[in-house]
Order: structure tokens, then C-alpha cells, then sequence
């Protein structure tokens, strides 16, 4: 250990250069472009990142791999189930065997495959989507509005997407940094404060194209506290941009290159929540006489649509996430009692997920005991769960960059009661049932009105609503039940693509949800009192084939005897 001189002088030396730091000049305007497989700068101070390419690895030597022996146990007093705890075993197996030596050479703002080896294949962008993939992403996006009615009317089109800022939860600490779906999709690019032009070449037809990056510029001063950014190097040599400017010249750039209709330009007006500081600029110079209709066109739907459609790749990683999310929920399961609060079962989920690889979960969880079931986004997680109730979680995951969305519905004490059986089991043939029109051809809407006629039958049958009802009294009488669209589309958001309407055509490569319940407040007074209180959900991950359905949430259990099975487990352990 070094004495504590050493420390404090260290300290003092630290102080010095930080502060000499701030003093530095910002960054002026920098360019850098790619020519003929080549990249140039404008500054001769800042070399090009062309290494970022290179293998990073001295060798395949490894390290000894060592765990620890004194693991700490959950608090004597917290009534979770002790195999939850982070054990010997558990953690052995997920520790990696050899451990690549890296050498000093800088890394980006986000993993690539020479510094995240472990994450990431060669050419990969991020994992397991290849910057092959991306481009032909861009490619399909120009083909596609190049087609619209409004598209062929020009020979030159521009596409202008923003990335997300960071956002500040209180002084200076941040939100874990989410990015904006869209840009992503396109980029691959994962840091805050960046936009992207995608513009058709001057004389070559589609799909060729250029592609502008505008991004942060490498700040010695911020990167101290922060880490690396890609900077504008980067952005070519690694992302495959065709040139890159500081994210301080959209606006110029845009003006110099776009204005006076020279070129049909897009762009989402009326997203003024992806990056409200960036759109109040852009929009302020979109205003003027040197960009009109119709030269501009709003994006609109346009990009959404192609996300509707999950590539082989996409799939892939989608089953991963629901399978991440289908083991934690039998993992809560498990660890679901009497007594305990709900939040618990929220910290579980979140520990289960995150150690099995999603680094995010996909939305705040509902995880609801008893009354609170019959609250459709109830999140405070709060209270403490009951002998006799009905716990109804719903939560997912995000697995780079693709989320799953599960609900199930389990006795607290393991086993139903025969009212909440029978109610449970309507759910679940409802939900059966809608799962077998998952197919090419019928839409969300037409799935939805399914629902709606099976449950009045089953609500029907059991006396809740009365019969001989025409449709629109069918339809207002179920909706008292279940209020909620049978589903929604799923992606790299738990809402994906809200812009689709939900009554297009289903196609092979979709990926939906389907999720009927029932919800049974206390003062629905003309319900028998036996039932009153009970709220329930089942909700699955479905991706269209042309073979027909397939639930990528099947791991997690939903049939009565098979959870009861599981649950029992907790007896005997």
C-alpha cells in the first residue's frame, strides 16, 4: 500500500491537472470525411482512429479466473429464498474461463469486439447485429421514402434523425442513458447528443448513399470523469459514416446543404420529446422561406414500418430476452410468500435479468398482490403480499437492445382458490385462443375483437353480464371487465413502432403481445362478492411465421397445475 504521503501528493497533483484542464479552448468546428476508402481531417492535431480496426489482443494467454469464497448471505431476517443468493456455483458459471489481455489502445463511448471480445463478433456494431446489417437498414429506408407518392417527385432526398441527450434526474446525476430507438436502429450508436443524415449521392442511383454523423468531439477534460466518446473519428472508422461534424454544426450543415429545395427533406416535426433542444433549433431554421412544402415532408410512419419486421438476427436476440425474463419470473415465483413486500419481488426480477446478461429492464415493473391487480400501471410496489392473494406481475427485459413484456398471475400461498381458478382459467383459454390467430394476414385489431366475443361468452356463462346483447352493448360490457387493446407490437421498445396502426395485416417477422385479463374491483357490487378484488393477466411474447405462432415467453409457466407444481417447490427446499 502506498504511504499516505504518496496518496495526498497524488491528490494534489490530480487537483492541479484537473484544473489545468478546464482551462483548455473548447473545441472549434472539425470535419472529417472518408475519401475513396480512405480517411482525411481538417485537423492535423487529431489523428484518425484507424487502430480501432486493428486486433487489440498481445496474445491469447489468459489470466486465472478466481471466485470468491465469502460470498455474503441475504440478511437472516429478509424471508427470500437463500438459493436466490449470489452462490459459488451460480456466480463460477457465469465467470468467463480465459480472459483476453487487452492492451492500452483507447476504446469508443460504447463496447466494440476489440475491447468487448466477450460481447461482440467481429464486425459487429452492437451485439449481434453487424454494421452489414445496418447499412442495409439505411439502404431500405431511402428505397422506402425515395417510393412514396411525395418521394418521387424529387431525385435528391435528405432523411435528418436525432439522437437522445442525456436527462438529469436531480443536480448533476444523471438517468441511465437510454437512446432514441430510430437512431439507433440505423446507427448502431449508443452515446447522448448525436444526429444522423442519410442523404442520396449527387450521381450515383439508390441504394448508394452518404451517410453524416454529428457527434460529441473527443474532451479530454470530460473524459476523465466520463470515459471515452467515439468522437468524430470514430464515427467513420468504426460506424461506417461517409463524414462526421460536431453535433454544435446540425443546423449550419443542414442549411448550407438543404436549403432552397434542392433536396426533399425529412424529418419527424412534430417529435419534440426525442431531443426538445436539438428539434427547437432545427425547427426554428425548418421555419423559414428556404424550406417548404412540399421539399418537406415529415417522416412520419416511414422508419417504424421497417422495424415492424425483425430480421433472423433481431430474432435471436428477442428469444434471448424473453427467455431471460420467462426463467426470472419462475425464479420470483419461487421466491413469492406470504409476508413479503412487493418491492422485494421487483429486486429479484431486476437481479435475475441483469445477471443473466439484459443490462436494462424494459419498463418499471408492476408486481401487484390482492386489490392492487385491479390497477392497470400500478408501480409503486409497495405493499406487502397476503395469504390468499393473487400476485400479478408484469415486467421485461432488455437484451441489447430488444425487450421482452411477460405477465403472469400465481397464488401468493401456492395454490388458488376456486374462484380465482375459474377466473384464472377463462383468462388463459381467452389468451389461448387469441394466440391461434397469430398469423400472417389477421391483424392485432381483428385478434382484439376475438377477445372481446370469447370473454362476453365466457362473462356470459358465468352470469356476469347478461345475455342477448347486440355487439355494441357486448363490446361495452366487456370493456368494464377488460378495458385494455388485446396487444401491442414488440421490439426495441415495449410500445413498439407506435405509429403503426394496430389494424394492418400481421407478416412473418412481426413480434406482438397478446395479454386479456380480467379486473374485478371491490365495489363492482353487481359480481358476486366471492370474486370481488381479483385482478388477472397473462401475457405472452408472439412472433409471426409463415408456420403460424410461436411464443417466445414459452419458458414461463402459465398453465394452473404447472405453476401450483412450481410453487410447491418451495416446500421442499
Amino acid at each position: 500500500m502506498a504511504p499516505l504521503q504518496s496518496i495526498m501528493g497524488w491528490l494534489r497533483v490530480r487537483e492541479h491537472l484537473v484544473s489545468g484542464f478546464l482551462a483548455f479552448p473548447s473545441y472549434t468546428r472539425h470535419v472529417v470525411r472518408r475519401s475513396k476508402g480512405s480517411i482525411s481531417t481538417t485537423d492535423a492535431n487529431h489523428t484518425i482512429a484507424n487502430s480501432l480496426a486493428k486486433d487489440i489482443f498481445d496474445d491469447t494467454s489468459t489470466v486465472p479466473v478466481e471466485v470468491s469464497q465469502d460470498i455474503e448471505r441475504p440478511h437472516k431476517d429478509i424471508a427470500i429464498d437463500s438459493t436466490l443468493a449470489p452462490t459459488d456455483s451460480r456466480l463460477e458459471s457465469l465467470c468467463h474461463a480465459k480472459i483476453p489481455k487487452l492492451t492500452s489502445r483507447r476504446g469508443i463511448g460504447q463496447p466494440t469486439p476489440e475491447t468487448h471480445p466477450h460481447l461482440l463478433g467481429q464486425l459487429q456494431i452492437t451485439p449481434g447485429i453487424s454494421k452489414f446489417e445496418f447499412k442495409e437498414r439505411r439502404r431500405r429506408m431511402l428505397r422506402l421514402i425515395s417510393n412514396t407518392a411525395a418521394g418521387k417527385k424529387f431525385d435528391k432526398h435528405a432523411i435528418i434523425i436525432l439522437g437522445s441527450p442525456m436527462k438529469i434526474m436531480s443536480g448533476d446525476i444523471p438517468y441511465p442513458f437510454h437512446q432514441n430507438s430510430d437512431f439507433l436502429y440505423l446507427t448502431g450508436f449508443k452515446e447522448p447528443d448525436a444526429a444522423l443524415i442519410l442523404e442520396t449521392k449527387e450521381n450515383d442511383p439508390l441504394p448508394d448513399h452518404n451517410m453524416i454523423m454529428f457527434v460529441k468531439p473527443r474532451d479530454p477534460r470530460r473524459e476523465i470523469w466520463d470515459g471515452p466518446v467515439s468522437g468524430l473519428d470514430a464515427a467513420i472508422s468504426f460506424f461506417g459514416a461517409s463524414e462526421s461534424y460536431p453535433i454544435s454544426s446540425l443546423s449550419s450543415i443542414i442549411n448550407e446543404r438543404y436549403g432552397g429545395n434542392r433536396h426533399c427533406l425529412w424529418y419527424n416535426l412534430a417529435d419534440n420529446t426525442t431531443n426538445p433542444r436539438l428539434h427547437s433549433e432545427i425547427m426554428n431554421l425548418l421555419n423559414t422561406k428556404k424550406f417548404q412544402y412540399p421539399a418537406l415532408q415529415s417522416l412520419g410512419h416511414n422508419l417504424q414500418i421497417l422495424r415492424m419486421i425483425k430480421s433472423n438476427q433481431e430474432i435471436e436476440l428477442m428469444k434471448k430476452s424473453a427467455n431471460i425474463a420467462s426463467n426470472a419470473f419462475s425464479r420470483v415465483m419461487l421466491s413469492s410468500r406470504p409476508g413479503l413486500e412487493e418491492h422485494i419481488l421487483h429486486a429479484i426480477f431486476e437481479y435475475e435479468c441483469k445477471i443473466h446478461g439484459a443490462q436494462l429492464l424494459a419498463f418499471p415493473p408492476v408486481v401487484a398482490s390482492g386489490l392492487s391487480a385491479n390497477t392497470l400501471h400500478y408501480i409503486s410496489n409497495a405493499h406487502i403480499a397476503r395469504d390468499g392473494d393473487l400476485m400479478l406481475m408484469d415486467a421485461g427485459c432488455e437484451y441489447n437492445g430488444y425487450v421482452s413484456d411477460i405477465t403472469r398471475t400465481w397464488p401468493v400461498n401456492g395454490k388458488f382458490t376456486l374462484e380465482q381458478k375459474e377466473l384464472y382459467e377463462i383468462v388463459l383459454r381467452v389468451q389461448m385462443k387469441c394466440i391461434e390467430l397469430c398469423k400472417v394476414g389477421v391483424s392485432l385489431d381483428e385478434i382484439h375483437q376475438q377477445m372481446i366475443s370469447t370473454l362476453g361468452i365466457e362473462l356470459q356463462n358465468i352470469g356476469f353480464i347478461p345475455e342477448n346483447l347486440t355487439e355494441r352493448e357486448l363490446r361495452k360490457a366487456v370493456a368494464e371487465f377488460c378495458p385494455h387493446h388485446v396487444g401491442h407490437y414488440l421490439g426495441m421498445d415495449t410500445h413498439d413502432t407506435p405509429l403503426i396502426h394496430r389494424g394492418i395485416p400481421l407478416q412473418s417477422g412481426m413480434v406482438i403481445t397478446i395479454e386479456p385479463g380480467i379486473y374485478i374491483p371491490k365495489n363492482m357490487y353487481h359480481v358476486p362478492e366471492k370474486f370481488r378484488g381479483i385482478g388477472i393477466r397473462i401475457e405472452d411474447d408472439i412472433l409471426i411465421t409463415d408456420n403460424g405462432p410461436y411464443v417466445l415467453s414459452g419458458d414461463c409457466p402459465k398453465q394452473v397445475q404447472d405453476i401450483e407444481d412450481l410453487l410447491m417447490l418451495r416446500k421442499t427446499r
